[in-house]
């Protein structure tokens, strides 16, 4: 191509961009500026000199300004595109600061070995606004008090609101989609004015009487008007009825006696008021008390800005349109006032403009109700709402009139619980958390209550969506209407899985724990040269210790042993190890020629329990001790429990006894040795568990073996039933508000 023609394409390809409507911003790969066409600078209010060779990050609000560089590295990187090829809406940043709406399209070029980005802006900022101003009249028209009908242009009605229901008695069902002709009562007169201005595509707007379906006459201000499309075609017709009825009766006697209106005005709930044409009050009725708390002459002359808060003033102030344009009635606008005393008060105000015979405005007439009860109630039901949905249970509510209760809400947590997301679970029933283990006794228990329309508490198995179970908590509640009918069942869903689980622990541990005290000794044990007390303390969540001393003869035999675990098994073995050890002991005691002392005890307990002990993967520890009382001579053997303490009658310190000897059920056929000490009147023998040696305080510090026998020693001249019970308060005191983590046994000797 020559000179001249590139020249003359480029002109060209000027001229087009600069009548774009829609922005042009090209780019290089470092987001440099290269191409800012006239639509993007009035977009953005830069001028194009401003721009080019400055990072296309000046256009965008942060934090996006600052990571744009960093979207452009990565894509060069990795070729993952996540906005280049597509159009989406982003947020645009003007010369002035200001934030606004944006399309933006990225497109990528290459040319001359160099990669160029173009995008393409359009801004979204009238776009949104009149979605939301749609938005806004599509609502305004549904709950306007005012009928409103609309008809496509052959008269077919396709639209009435419920002010249009109400007014007429007819049913939207009866209305919608039909095109009546004369069958109805009503129907020759109202839709023969529509057919007219369908007809002559024109507009009408009066007074009707029209008659209701139940037959009632009613008196409207109506109006039909063509709606038309940007061509000028009439889409659709627009009928509005505004009930006039009551103003119609009441013209009259309101011309006739002004006074007449006062009296009303003064006996009627409703605070009436009338305005001049600035807003200045020239009447007010006497419930401006009971509202506002001023007195009708207080409010007289004011401007009633001068009665809202200042932000409710400051927003009315800004939001009223011209004079002219305000001159039209209005309706339910809501209001807040500063009371006398201080507080706020909302109303939803009623106005109309009286004009004059020339067609001035006058003044305003218009009514305000006091709705803030009801403000209070609303914002309190959305208090209400924003907690159901933050409840850490399950709720759910279920339609009560359709088959099967499916469900019309359900809150986060239960979708938590269960597993089954938020759309899973409505329009369904709770019915599909059962399962194969579900108690059929506590379904039939849930249909009975609701066939009853009675409230419902049980728990019962349920299982989650990936088919785990779990026990649900679940109460039931009806929830009835005015008439007593009931429409919906709220249910409450908790799971209680752990917590039933530490309930069926805690039982069974309270088991063992009585299993374990129904062993022990009832009484202490006085003999001419012995005096023998004990005490076991099982901790709140566990009980595996166990003690006992019983004689024959001039014979005692004293045992302290702990069995691994904390369970019914546990306490069951520790019954068995007690049967089989008393049998033990009578038959050396029965025998005593035979020579035996407790080493063969242990020895024989050892294997009789070896089997039960390895199949329930449980050992004990025992430290057993056979006294003499003639001779005050103490036979003691170890199975792998704390060395016992003797105190010599005189002596500060304690002296550990201590034999080898393995635990109980490790292996068949150990041998356990056996050792013998002579004890003295005054001589104390101490043997307790690992529980009083390794209780800790709340710094982490153990009571330990230095401490006891300290303690020990200190407490000689009780009598062994105070030595333990001295031994376990001072335990106590120790541990402080740590709450003792093991049983606590002891068991104590004192010669005579």
């Amino acid at each position: 191509m020559s000179d001249a023609g590139r020249r003359d394409s480029e002109a060209t390809l000027r001229a087009v961009l600069n009548t774009l409507v829609d922005g042009i911003v090209v780019i290089d790969d470092k987001g440099i500026i290269q191409l800012f066409t006239p639509a993007a600078e009035r977009m953005f209010g830069y001028d194009a000199d401003e721009v080019l060779g400055r990072n296309v990050g000046l256009l965008m609000p942060s934090p996006y300004r600052e990571e744009h560089d960093g979207y452009i590295a990565r894509y060069l990187r990795t070729g993952e595109p996540r906005i280049i090829g597509i159009g989406r809406e982003v947020q645009g940043r003007r010369k002035n600061g200001r934030v606004f709406p944006v399309h933006l399209a990225v497109g990528e070029l290459r040319m001359d070995q160099r990669r160029w980005f173009v995008g393409v802006t359009r801004d979204l900022t009238s776009r949104n606004q009149a979605e939301d101003r749609l938005l806004m009249l599509s609502s305004a028209v549904d709950q306007s008090p005012s009928g409103v009908l609309i008809a496509d242009p052959q008269g077919r009605i396709q639209y009435v609101n419920r002010g249009f229901t109400a007014l007429t008695g007819y049913g939207a069902e009866e209305l919608v989609g039909t095109r009546p002709g004369v069958a109805r009562a009503g129907d020759a007169d109202r839709f023969g004015r529509l057919r007219h201005v369908i007809r002559s595509q024109g507009e009408w707007r009066g007074e009707v009487r029209d008659i209701r379906k139940n037959g009632e006459i009613y008196w409207a201000l109506e109006s039909i008007t063509p709606i038309r499309s940007a061509t000028g075609e009439v889409t659709h017709y627009l009928v509005i009825q505004q009930d006039i009825t009551e103003q119609k009766r009441d013209k009259e006697a309101l011309t006739e006696s002004e006074e007449r209106f006062r009296q009303v005005a003064e006996m009627a709930g409703e605070w009436l008021w009338e305005q001049d044409p600035e807003g200045h009050y020239l009447y007010s009725s006497g419930a401006v008390r009971a509202i506002l708390g001023f007195d009708p002459e207080e409010v007289r002359g004011k401007h009633y800005f001068d009665l809202l808060t200042p932000e409710d003033r400051q927003h009315w102030m800004n939001a009223l349109p011209s004079s002219k344009a305000s001159e039209k009635p209005f309706f339910r606008l809501i209001n807040r006032y500063r009371h006398n005393d201080g507080h706020e008060v909302y109303t939803e105000s009623t106005g109309a403009p009286i004009f004059g015979e020339r067609g001035e405005l006058i003044k305003w007439r218009g009514v305000d109700h006091d709705i803030t009860s009801r403000k209070r109630y609303e914002d309190e039901l959305r208090v209400r709402n924003r907690a159901i949905e933050s409840a850490s249970v399950g709720i759910n509510i279920a339609d009560a009139q359709s088959k099967g209760l499916p469900n019309v809400y359900v809150n986060p947590a239960l979708s938590r619980i269960t597993g089954y997301s938020r759309e899973e679970l409505l329009d369904h029933s709770m019915r599909m958390l059962q399962g194969a283990e579900t108690d059929p006794e506590r379904i039939e228990e849930i249909r009975d209550a609701i066939r009853a329309g009675q409230p419902c508490q049980l728990t019962i198995k349920n299982y989650r969506k990936d088919g785990t179970p779990f026990w649900n908590e679940l109460l039931i509640s009806p929830v009835k209407d005015e008439a007593g009918v009931i429409t919906h069942y709220i249910g409450i869903q908790t799971d209680v899985t752990e917590r039933r689980r530490a309930e069926e622990e805690r039982h069974e541990l309270e088991i063992a724990k009585q299993i374990q005290l129904s062993l022990l000794p009832e009484a202490p044990l006085h003999l001419a040269t012995a005096e023998i007390a004990g005490l076991c303390v099982p901790a709140t969540h566990v009980g595996g210790d166990y003690f006992d001393y019983f004689h024959r003869g001039d014979l005692v035999d004293m045992v302290i042993a702990d069995v691994s675990g904390h369970s019914v098994g546990a306490a069951l073995i520790m019954a068995e190890a007690r049967s089989v050890l008393r049998a033990e002991a009578r038959r050396t005691l029965a025998e005593p020629a035979s020579g035996e002392g407790v080493a063969p005890i242990l020895g024989g307990i050892n294997d009789m329990l070896h089997e039960d002990l390895s199949g329930a993967d449980l050992f004990i520890t025992m430290f057993y001790v056979r006294y003499d009382c003639r001779t005050r001579r103490a036979s003691y053997a170890n199975a792998g429990h704390n060395f016992a303490l003797l105190l010599r009658s005189g002596e500060r310190s304690c002296i550990p006894l201590d034999a080898d000897g393995l635990v109980l059920g490790v292996r068949k056929g150990v041998a356990f040795e056996e050792k013998t000490v002579d004890l003295k009147a005054g001589d104390w023998l101490l043997l307790y568990t690992d529980g009083v040696v390794e209780a800790q305080n709340g710094e982490g510090e153990f009571f330990g073996t230095a401490r006891l026998c300290h303690q020990f020693s200190t407490r000689r001249s009780l009598e062994p039933e105070a030595m333990v019970a001295g031994l376990l308060a001072e335990l106590r005191a120790f541990a402080g508000k740590s709450p003792l983590r093991d049983d606590v046994s002891m068991v104590a000797l004192r010669a005579r």
